[in-house]
């Protein structure tokens, strides 16, 4: 693997997991809901932008032919 697919393929591990983490997090009522409305809704939004990147991501390894 090239060194710029690799760091697009690191960057699609790290972004996902992140993602995952953040999901995980807001379905947490119990400490979700301990935040700001503002703050509960940016990250809302968060993890709707992250998702996106995320699946552009996929999109441009699946181009490389890079398994995702």
């Amino acid at each position: 693997m090239k060194p710029h697919e690799l760091r697009l393929a690191q960057e699609h591990a790290r972004t996902s997991a992140h993602l995952r983490n953040l999901r995980l997090f807001i379905n947490d009522a119990s400490r979700f809901s301990l935040l700001d409305p503002q703050q509960q809704s940016l990250m809302r939004q968060q993890a709707e932008v992250m998702a996106d990147y995320v699946d552009i991501l996929r999109q441009r390894l699946t181009l490389l032919k890079i398994p995702v």
